[in-house]
Order: structure tokens, then C-alpha cells, then sequence
């Protein structure tokens, strides 16, 4: 193994980890400390010193904000499609901009920008040159709820920092290799439509395992998690090394010709690996694994030896020259670690001599046991029965990989493939049911000090200077992780209104979480938007009110007993004269009596340091007021004549109207309603008369608003305000000071 070439690369991370914005300081700390076991014995400085350089620079280069202001019109705009991607409506494309015109001003563009169209009849294919008439560009909007995926974060990692839609659009020349390998991509994807034109579960599955798909379906999405197989959906080095497999295949009736040139097949490989890379994406784990793969073959070109160490440190650095953010993607650190767990399981225990299944099993267990600390970290859950289905459908994925590219030469194979892609599917899907999951969130000082004793174990240094230092890490890792910074519980009362289809409203003390929750039937916004947030509150206990009556608790509940530990559900009294109650009854009430409780209009029970008052239903809603001491907030999903009367001549500090009637009557009594903060869904003209100069408006689909009480006033604002979210440039650069003072 390369110590420079390592060295070079440390150095590297630590460059971008000092200028990039979110990089935890102890991993910096760590990776600026652990060189120094090499440079204090080998003087290898340079190297080390030319990588925090490199990574300082491209990163600074990477994280400057757009050159020019484009949140504008702009009469026209002419640039080439990199990327594209689906989206509900249309499709979203990356857009690189070559030349600009607004009025008679010519101007030459240098920026990406993501281009939304919402026409399924407009397609644009990848690499063509088009022309956008009457472009209007904006910053792109942070998300609207906290902890959810951060979608503006992700584009913005590609170098875009800008979205529009252009009024009308057309293509000026399509001549470029990007093109012609969307053809060939489009090409194939016809031949899979017409050869599974009634098996849509089958062709998508064969569509994400071959040609890799920017949005796994799903259906396959929530099989591959929940039964450990998400990684084998998605197109990664696994499958470079079945797709050299099949080249194997393809070339045993010309090994004449590769033994008399040797060189052949590496050529050979080399271009098609990477054809085959730019077809499905250059996703990283991709890239990461075909640039592995080119080191080899390059060495055997030029007749020089590589070992396997070496080419991973090589590929990590290009990748990270390239483009800095990747050293904060999962999919990166993933794809890094597995590899390199599989690598050191392979060197320790010498699978090369084992037979054909303990290297499978061995082979499963060590990309699972590397990359648990990371999924725990980043997710909070793991699902172990994922170790025994990877031994099973590892193989299985490789058999069906390498039989869809041989069907294309062998069409009659076809019905084999769809009967083995129906059973993957089967297998995966039934696995679910039997698949628990440890849901554990994992410190920084935790995981480092797992992947230290992993390396010891497994490469176990001879030398007592580099044991002693890494023991040593170990030890302040672990007694970090029980500072009172890390196990200190959330001390904030604070309640989150969330930018939802449906009223949803989370007030949070220490570790125990008051919901007031529509019930979500048919909807994932329970486990897209409510469970990150609760996950990362470190929420265990749960209190449910609904928001409106419920005839079936399959949504909101079962998904959030799976998770959390549910304490009380209270339903109000009406719910029993309604139709579905003996349903509701049969399946909740009766196997779960201690669980629910009824409330009468009017009740005011006391929890968790608030009071909560049931106002009354009104329109199937339930309307709430919460009391914290001289505030109150009302939860009002709707607002008729009923519920008007009731709330007529009352103060609050905070109301939160999702619906409302309007007549004459309900604006005369809502006049005497007095409230200093007004949460709304949108500026809706049916709300016009609740808003005036002196009360201070949000709105919910704008964002999530965060309330923070603070003694005896309240901090009203929306989340990404929180966040630091700013609307005019990209997160700033990282301040370097404290680490330059310990270099």
C-alpha cells in the first residue's frame, strides 16, 4: 500500500472537512491526528501538507457562490442537458448554460441551472442543445419541513444553485456523446417494454438493476430497505464486477485472439465499463468502482502492478479533486467503506483459499458489519435479516444481471428472466414480513471509535506506536460520547407546525411528544416528514390527538407503533355514532382498551406541562386550544358557525386556521378573536379579513413554523430560519481559524 498516495489523500479530507460547511469537528480533529503515525516516522510531510492544500482550494473553489445574480427573466437562454429526472408531473432537467440574452444584452453563461417542466409531453433528451424563450431563474427554495431530505442541498452539491421554467422551449442540434448514449440507453428500455409489456413489476426491477434508474420505484424502495437487499437496486461496483463477468462470457470464443494479445480484453473492458458507467448515470458508487477497475486495467496495459489498497485510495481522490461534497454523500461513504470491509475481511481471514460459499457468506457479513455504524448514524435503524438475504440474493442479482444482457443476444432466454425476476421480487417481498429492525441512533465519537477497533482487529498494526495512538482514540471516543453534549435531553418546549396536506402540529418536551395529527390514509408524509423529526428529537413516548374524526386507524397509528412507543390516543366521544366506530372498535378499543381514551367537547385534561382544551368537531375536524402558563394556541383545521361561537371574545397568542366558512356572520365573530400570531395554509382570499399590519402572518406551505417558548414569551418563526437558511447565496465557507491554531 502507497503511504503517500494515503497520506495525500488524509490530507485531502482534511482540507475539505476545514472549508466545507457541516463537517463535525471531532472527525477533522481525528483525521488531522492519525497521519501523524506516519509522518513522525516516514517524514513524508509533503505529501501530506500538498493534500490539505488541494482539498482547501476545491473545495473554496466548489463552495463559491454563483458568479452572477440570475434571479431573473431572461429573454433567452441556450445551453446543453447533462442530466434529467422525473419528477410527479413532468420531469426535471440539469441544464448547463452556454449563452444568455436579456433584452438586446448578450451575455456568456458559465452556471447549471435546474430547469422544471411540467408537460409529460415535452421530452428532452440527454446532451441536446436547447433553447429556452422567456427563462424565469430563482434561488432554489430550502425544505419546507426540518430534518427532512434536503433536496436543495443535494442539487447544490452539483454546482446548481438556480431553478426555472422557461415559457417555451425547443432543440437546436443534438450532436454529442451524451446523446448518443441516451439513444442507445432509449433503445433498450423500448426493447424491455415490448418484452414485458404485462409484467410492469418485472421491467421496472430490470430497468434499476441494469440501466439504474435516477428514483428507485417504491415498491422496490421499500422491500430492498426493509429486507436488507436496497444496495443490489442500485447500480453500484457489485455490478461492474458482474458486468465483467458477462464480458468474460462474451469473449470466451475469441481467447485465441486475447492470448496472443493480452492487452485486448483490458482495452476492451476498459471502454466498456465506462460506456456502461455514462448509460446508467455516473452515480458514484459507479464511478467509484469503474475507476477501481481502470487502475487495474491501465496497470496491466502498461505492464505495472497495482495492488487493490492502493486503487481505492486513488479512486477516493480523484473523486474527491472532482468534487468535494462527495466526502459528505452517504452514497460516497457507503460505497467506500463496504469496499474497503470486504477488502480487509478478504486480507485477514484469506477467502481467495475458501470455497465457493463461505467466501459468499464471508463476503455478505463484512459489507454489512462495515457499513452498520454509517446506516445507525445516518438513518437510525438497521435491519439485520439483511445479512442472510444478501447471501442468498447477491448471487441471484449477479445470475439476473448477467442473463438480461445475454437475452439481448439469445431473445427466446427472455421468459427465463421474467419467471427469475418475478421470484427476486417474491422473495424480497416476503422477507419483509419477517423483518425486524433495530432502530439505534449512533454518535460520531461511537461510529469512529467502532470502524478503530474494526481496523485493529482486522489489520492489527505490528507497530506499538500506532496501537498505543489508535487506543488512545478509542478511549476519548468513548468517553466523549457520554458527555453531557451528547446525552443531554432536549430541554426546549417547542411546538412545530408542519408544511403538510393535512393539519399537523408536534409539540416536543424532553423526550415525550404531544402529536395533534390527521389521520394520513394513503398518504407517506408520516414516515417522510413526521418520523425524521421525531427520530432526531430523540422522541420515545408519544401522545396522539386527532385532528379529525377517524374511520380507520391503519395510517397515522400502525406507522407509529412501529417506532415509537405510543402512551395515549384520545379520540373525542362523537366518533361513536359514527359508522366505522364498530370496525375501529373491534380492531383498536378492544385488543388495546388502556390505550384510548374518549373526550367530551369541552374537556381540558393536563400532560406534559400543557393543558389542552378539546374545543369541538366541526366539518369531521377537531378543533384544540393549548395552554402553556399565559399563552394560548389554537389548532383550529376548521372554523364554522358551530366552532366560531365557542371561540368568540377569546386572546390568543398563537392561532393556527386551516379552514374556515365564510359568511357574514362567522367574519363578524371571528373580529372578536384576538390572537398576535396567525398561521395560515396559504394567502387564500377566503382568509383576507384575518390579516392585518399588527398581526404577524405565515404561512404553512411556505414552510414549517417553529414555536420555541422562552419563560413566559414565545419565539414564533419558520424553521428555516432556524436552519440559517438564506435565500440569496449558498451556505458560506467554514471558519478554519480553530484548526490552523492546532496545526
Amino acid at each position: 500500500m502507497s503511504y503517500t498516495l494515503l497520506l495525500t489523500l488524509t490530507g485531502l479530507i482534511i482540507g475539505i472537512s476545514l472549508t466545507l460547511p457541516g463537517i463535525h469537528w471531532y472527525i477533522t480533529y481525528i483525521l488531522f491526528a492519525l497521519p501523524f503515525l506516519f509522518v513522525v516516522k516516514n517524514r513524508k510531510i509533503v505529501a501530506f501538507s500538498l493534500g490539505i492544500i488541494t482539498g482547501f482550494i476545491t473545495t473554496f473553489l466548489h463552495t463559491l457562490p454563483p458568479s452572477k445574480p440570475l434571479d431573473r427573466y431572461i429573454t433567452r437562454a441556450e445551453g446543453v442537458i447533462v442530466s434529467s429526472r422525473p419528477s410527479t408531473f413532468g420531469a426535471e432537467y440539469i441544464v448547463k448554460i452556454k449563452k444568455m440574452m436579456d433584452g438586446d444584452k448578450q451575455e456568456r453563461g458559465a452556471e447549471k441551472i435546474l430547469l422544471k417542466v411540467n408537460d409529460r409531453s415535452v421530452y428532452l433528451p440527454l446532451g441536446s442543445y436547447i433553447i429556452m424563450e422567456n427563462l424565469f431563474l430563482q434561488w432554489i427554495s430550502p425544505p419546507k419541513n426540518p430534518y427532512i431530505s434536503d433536496y436543495r442541498r443535494y442539487i447544490e452539491r452539483k454546482g446548481v444553485h438556480f431553478e426555472g421554467r422557461a415559457k417555451s422551449i425547443s432543440i437546436k442540434e443534438e450532436k454529442n456523446i451524451l446523446f448518443l448514449l441516451h439513444k442507445i440507453r432509449q433503445y433498450i428500455i423500448r426493447k424491455i417494454d415490448a418484452k414485458f409489456l404485462y409484467y410492469p413489476e418485472e421491467k421496472e426491477l430490470l430497468f434499476t438493476i441494469t440501466l439504474g434508474k435516477e428514483k428507485v420505484p417504491y415498491f422496490l424502495q421499500s422491500s430492498g430497505i426493509r429486507s436488507g437487499t436496497y444496495h443490489l437496486l442500485v447500480i453500484s461496483g457489485l455490478h461492474i464486477s458482474f458486468i465483467l463477468l458477462f464480458l468474460k462470457f462474451l469473449l470466451l470464443p475469441f481467447a485465441e485472439i486475447n492470448n496472443r494479445h493480452p492487452k485486448f480484453f483490458p482495452v476492451f473492458a476498459l471502454i466498456t465499463v465506462w460506456l456502461y458507467a455514462t448509460i446508467t448515470g455516473l452515480r458514484v458508487p459507479v464511478v467509484r468502482a469503474t475507476l477501481m477497475c481502470s487502475l487495474f486495467f491501465i496497470g496491466e496495459i502498461f505492464e505495472r502492478d497495482m495492488d487493490i489498497i492502493t486503487s481505492i485510495i486513488a479512486a477516493a481522490l480523484l473523486l474527491l479533486i472532482i468534487n468535494p461534497y462527495n466526502l459528505v454523500d452517504v452514497s460516497f461513504q457507503l460505497s467506500f467503506i463496504a469496499t474497503l470491509g470486504i477488502i480487509l475481511f478478504w486480507m485477514r481471514f484469506k477467502l481467495i483459499e475458501k470455497n465457493y460459499v463461505k467466501i459468499v457468506i464471508l463476503t455478505s457479513l463484512s459489507a454489512q458489519i462495515s457499513v452498520l455504524p454509517l446506516l445507525l448514524y445516518h438513518f437510525g435503524y438497521f435491519y439485520p435479516l439483511g445479512i442472510f438475504n444478501n447471501i442468498i440474493f447477491v448471487p441471484f442479482t449477479g445470475a439476473l444481471v448477467i442473463l438480461s444482457f445475454v437475452s439481448f443476444i439469445v431473445p427466446v432466454l427472455f421468459p427465463v428472466l421474467r419467471v427469475l425476476l418475478t421470484i427476486f421480487i417474491r422473495g424480497i417481498t416476503l422477507s419483509t414480513q419477517f423483518s425486524p429492525s433495530i432502530n439505534f441512533s449512533l454518535s460520531i465519537p461511537l461510529a469512529i471509535t467502532f470502524y478503530l477497533v474494526f481496523f485493529l482487529l482486522l489489520y492489527s498494526p505490528k507497530r506499538r506506536f500506532i496501537n498505543t495512538t489508535l487506543l488512545s482514540i478509542i478511549f476519548v471516543s468513548i468517553s466523549l460520547h457520554f458527555l453531557p453534549s451528547y446525552q443531554k435531553v432536549n430541554e426546549n418546549e417547542e411546538i412545530y407546525f408542519l408544511s403538510s396536506t393535512k393539519v399537523s402540529v408536534v409539540y416536543i418536551k424532553d423526550r415525550e411528544a404531544t402529536l395533534f395529527l390527521a389521520d394520513h390514509y394513503r398518504t407517506r408524509e408520516i414516515e417522510d416528514i413526521l418520523i425524521p423529526l421525531l427520530s432526531r428529537k430523540g422522541i420515545r413516548d408519544i401522545i396522539l390527538f386527532y385532528t379529525t374524526i377517524s374511520y380507520n386507524h391503519t395510517a397515522t397509528l400502525n406507522r407509529l407503533t412501529k417506532r415509537f412507543n405510543i402512551k395515549r390516543v384520545y379520540e373525542v366521544e362523537v366518533i361513536k355514532d359514527t359508522f366505522a366506530f364498530p370496525y375501529v372498535m373491534e380492531y383498536y378499543h378492544t385488543t388495546k382498551p388502556e390505550l384510548f381514551e374518549f373526550l367530551p367537547e369541552g374537556e381540558n385534561i393536563s400532560l406534559s406541562g400543557i393543558d389542552i382544551e378539546l374545543v369541538g368537531e366541526e366539518n369531521g375536524t377537531l378543533s384544540y386550544i393549548i395552554s402553556k402558563e399565559t399563552q394560548k394556541i389554537l389548532i383550529a383545521p376548521f372554523i364554522g358557525q358551530k366552532n366560531v361561537e365557542k371561540l368568540s371574545g377569546k386572546e390568543f397568542t398563537i392561532a393556527y386556521i386551516n379552514g374556515l366558512k365564510k359568511t357574514k356572520k362567522i367574519q363578524e365573530q371571528l373580529s372578536s378573536i384576538k390572537y398576535r400570531y396567525l398561521i395560515l395554509p396559504f394567502p387564500y382570499k377566503k382568509f383576507e379579513e384575518l390579516i392585518s399590519k399588527e398581526i404577524k402572518t405565515l404561512y404553512i406551505k411556505h414552510s414549517a413554523v417553529k414555536v420555541l417558548f422562552n419563560k413566559k414569551e414565545v419565539d414564533v418563526k419558520y424553521h428555516y430560519q432556524d436552519n440559517q437558511w438564506n435565500f440569496k447565496k449558498p451556505d458560506g465557507l467554514r471558519s478554519i481559524i480553530p484548526s490552523t491554531i492546532l496545526f
